[in-house]
């Protein structure tokens, strides 16, 4: 069967659409909604811009995406001999490589054209990535790579009895919890040599609130497609930046307070719906703009909702 086109995206869940609500109404509806069919040619001029504009990038994005790449490319293959200057190399390379594309995208307006491949937000808005930005990008390189030859994670999966099941495979898994769809992207998932089930999320960055919550989503996954129970479940978070692990396990109440959290967070998104069945959204002036204006500054759509000298498109 071919590919069908859909006016409403389909309805579902995760941590980040959440976190997009908590910081832009509007931001929300340029990304689920009014960017939806923006690929096809019969769409409006506004679904093709915000699509273009939701495929954007920026710098602490791209660095995470790499990072993770490489990680999950060397686990996939058992390479039990990552050398961090390997890791560093590759991520020197391909960072240069996706600030000089974004620099000729924007030199183009190639963008605006098709989106393809990588774009920088700094630089599609006509800016640049700050000095200081560039010196603490190096220093992530460093530590990041340094940290991820010696975590726990690693060594587990090159000198014990382990079975590597997940890395990063590139799937939108899910499985649906009243009725939506939850997505679950793990990053690494492996049994150790005692039999449990590691669920591993690399973090390039600092703490969040979130990040317990994400490995408990995680775990329902994980107990769902491997018909494992939850005691034989552990959730890590390696802090790669941090040289930091949080190691976990999860109680039945704790699952059932994600549960009932995602029940309560579909009802905020149906607030958004003129009909939830099909996932139609109410008018795009229910979704209210921020204001503040030095986060829309740093927002990938604020050419739909700024001048180009920040006021704000009434």
């Amino acid at each position: 069967m071919g590919y069908v086109v859909k006016d409403y995206p389909e309805k579902s869940w995760s941590i980040s659409k959440m976190k997009v609500i908590e910081s832009c109404y509007r931001e929300y509806y340029y990304t689920y909604y009014g960017s939806h069919n923006g690929w096809l040619y019969q769409s409006t001029e506004e679904q093709k811009i915000s699509w273009r504009l939701k495929k954007l990038t920026n710098i602490w994005l791209m660095f995470g995406d790499k990072l993770h790449q490489i990680i999950s490319s060397n686990l996939r293959e058992n390479n039990k001999n990552i050398k961090s200057e390997d890791i560093k190399k590759y991520m020197k390379l391909n960072l240069n490589l996706g600030i000089k594309e974004s620099i000729l995208k924007f030199r183009s307006g190639a963008w605006d054209e098709y989106p393809k491949g990588e774009m920088l937000q700094e630089y599609y808005y006509g800016g640049k990535i700050e000095e200081q930005n560039i010196q603490e990008i190096k220093n992530r390189i460093e530590r990041c790579s340094d940290n991820f030859v010696d975590c726990k994670t690693y060594i587990d999966l090159v000198s014990t009895e382990s079975t590597l099941l997940e890395a990063d495979e590139g799937k939108f898994d899910f499985l649906l919890i009243y009725g939506v769809k939850v997505y679950a992207l793990i990053d690494t998932l492996y049994i150790d040599n005692e039999g449990n089930y590691i669920i591993v999320d690399w973090k390039t960055g600092k703490f969040s609130e979130y990040d317990k919550e994400q490995l408990q989503v995680y775990a329902i996954y994980v107990m769902d497609k491997y018909n494992v129970p939850l005691t034989k479940i552990r959730g890590r978070i390696e802090y790669l930046l941090l040289r930091e692990r949080y190691d976990y396990q999860f109680t039945e109440e704790e699952i059932e307070q994600i549960k009932l959290r995602i029940r309560d967070d579909i009802r905020v998104i149906d607030n958004f719906l003129q009909e939830p069945e099909i996932n139609k959204p109410k008018s795009k002036d229910v979704f209210r703009k921020c204001d503040n204006l030095k986060k829309c500054g740093k927002c990938k759509f604020k050419k739909l909702c700024l001048d180009l000298e920040g006021g704000v498109i009434l």
